[in-house]
């Protein structure tokens, strides 16, 4: 079957895969048309009938996921947000450039600090047109160009960003790239996966990033933050999400977020679990990549066969950590420079103080489910 993906710069590729593959198999062709071996950061999201932004499952198979009776546009997206340094391919440094410039455009990734708004601005117009020249502000592509980037800015803003632009003479294009991801990483909703919710009857948005689970306000006033290793526990039950959480007396208490489709529900309860796994784990528990359900014509079967595996579907797709793709990554990069006879990637130092949460009791991976 035919499918249609379109990627971050807009650019829409068919693929041919089976519709009964895994879904790793689409992903795995769209990986490869792009050269890109760090696909664990990468995945494919497609809208549900209620306008619900799904990831594709990488375990299941696709006419599970979606129907065979419509056609299908997969969304190429940036799943999990890693730190600049820590990519090792230009081709996957480049979308992730792409999609969080789009987000900063578009203002669904905030940046409060007009300094900082300023230099990214200043970086993206580098990368686009190149080294600045005194009279290109009063060049009409120019200018079109820092209005559709900045909208509704007064000229002392555009001013600034065009000055700032002009510091950045002989910086290439990829330096520029990398440096404006450099700034974007450091802002608190880098990496964050939104979703609307109520809560109390109120209009709400849950963020879900590395760092832990942020609740905002219609207005997108942070409510609560509440980092990973206070969640005791997570599950969802129909159209709602609970969370138990650890209080600074060790105390317990219980968050409902109630989403407005089963599906909406389940996409939540699956985020908060992957981003915790891939971010905070050393490895991925065994209780997150076994967890499975079934669904109707897997229940009809369980009734003959408590064993079968008909109709069973994993719950999470969620394979390795960052540590663990981060490795893997190096490794078929080493391989293929050895098979070149070319010098293997310099191996970035990263930092271990903030990347991982170790439980005090048996060092393993705090669970939440």
């Amino acid at each position: 079957m035919i499918f249609t993906v379109v990627l971050p710069n807009s650019v829409v590729i068919e693929i041919d895969v089976d519709i009964r593959a895994n879904g790793q198999e689409c992903l795995d062709q769209v990986c490869q048309h792009l050269g890109i071996l760090e696909y664990d950061y990468f995945g494919l999201q497609f809208s549900g009938s209620k306008g619900e932004k799904i990831w594709l499952n990488m375990r299941n198979r696709i006419n599970q996921q979606v129907s065979e009776m419509r056609a299908h546009r997969f969304h190429l997206r940036v799943k999990f947000y890693i730190q600049p340094h820590l990519l090792l391919q230009e081709s996957s440094r480049h979308l992730f450039y792409i999609q969080v410039k789009q987000e900063i455009l578009f203002k669904t990734l905030h940046v409060q600090d007009e300094t900082k708004l300023v230099t990214i601005l200043a970086l993206i117009a580098q990368e686009e047109f190149g080294d600045h020249v005194s009279n290109r502000l009063h060049l009409p592509g120019y200018e079109t160009f820092l209005e559709r980037i900045c909208p509704q800015s007064d000229p002392d803003f555009l001013k600034s960003v065009a000055s700032c632009h002009s510091g950045l003479r002989g910086v290439s294009s990829q330096n520029a790239e990398y440096r404006m991801l450099q700034e974007a990483s450091t802002l608190e909703d880098y990496g964050m996966e939104k979703h609307e919710v109520k809560m109390d009857r109120k209009l709400m948005s849950v963020g879900v990033g590395p760092e832990g689970v942020f609740i905002y306000d219609n207005h997108m006033e942070l409510v609560d933050r509440i980092e990973y290793p206070m969640i005791q526990r997570i599950v969802h039950d129909a159209c709602s999400c609970f969370m138990s959480v650890y209080t600074e007396e060790m105390e317990t208490r219980r968050i409902e977020v109630r989403l407005r489709t089963l599906r909406a529900a389940s996409c939540l309860y699956r985020c908060i679990t992957e981003m915790h796994s891939f971010f905070r784990c050393d490895t991925v528990n065994s209780e997150v990549s076994s967890q499975t359900y079934r669904d109707l014509k897997g229940l009809l079967a369980s009734l003959f066969n408590e064993n079968t595996t008909t109709g069973q579907n994993y719950v999470f797709d969620v394979q390795r950590t960052w540590r663990e793709a981060y490795d893997s990554t190096r490794r078929k990069l080493m391989k293929e420079a050895a098979n070149q006879s070319l010098p293997p990637p310099e191996k970035e130092e990263m930092e271990d103080s903030s990347e991982t949460h170790i439980l005090p009791k048996n060092h393993e991976c705090q669970d939440v489910q």
